[in-house]
């Protein structure tokens, strides 16, 4: 039996590179062996720095990472971390995703649940009067999800020279 999530890992070009990233995002870190691995713990969750020599770009990760103002952190993280999206703003809360060294995409989240209940409670109300909605609303609920996918920015082949840290001439060239 899964009795939770107890590590998510991330592969890094440069897992140094990549620890002063996740310390500058205030993460905890573990522990940390130099060019080796590392890990971070967020609540009680463990992120895990490894070393890949793949030459894989923009590599979405599906790792949501919550804090408590979008807006605030990119204003204060902007100049310092990559960012591959302003923040926007989506039913279920704000968004802006960023770019470690290793190329790996991440989503920031700042849940806006009072959204989130008005919109379930309208579409259940309308899913309960018409039926014909009720199948067309869980393809636009789909939609929805807002994840660095569908932002579009990270979608081109190869990573982005302006954003990726990876300095590989053969995947940035």
């Amino acid at each position: 039996m899964i009795t939770k999530v107890g590590m998510i890992i991330l592969l890094e070009h440069d897992v140094d590179a990549a620890v002063t990233f996740y310390k500058k995002l205030g993460l905890k870190q573990i522990f940390h062996i130099k060019e080796s691995w590392a890990e971070f713990a967020v609540g009680d969750v463990k992120i895990g720095l490894c070393p890949t020599s793949q030459e894989v770009h923009d590599r979405i990760t599906g790792l949501v990472l919550e804090v408590d103002d979008v807006k605030a952190f990119y204003e204060k993280y902007k100049d310092e971390i990559p960012f591959t999206s302003k923040p926007i703003e989506k039913v279920h809360g704000l968004m802006a995703s960023i770019q470690d060294p290793g190329g790996n995409i991440i989503d920031l989240y700042q849940p806006t649940p009072e959204k989130v209940q008005k919109l379930v409670k309208e579409v259940v109300a309308k899913q309960e009067t018409d039926p014909a909605y009720a199948k067309a609303s869980s393809r636009r609920t789909s939609a929805m999800a807002g994840t660095a996918a569908d932002r579009g920015e990270q979608s081109k082949k190869g990573c982005n020279p302006e954003k990726c840290r990876c300095k590989s001439d053969k995947a940035c060239a």
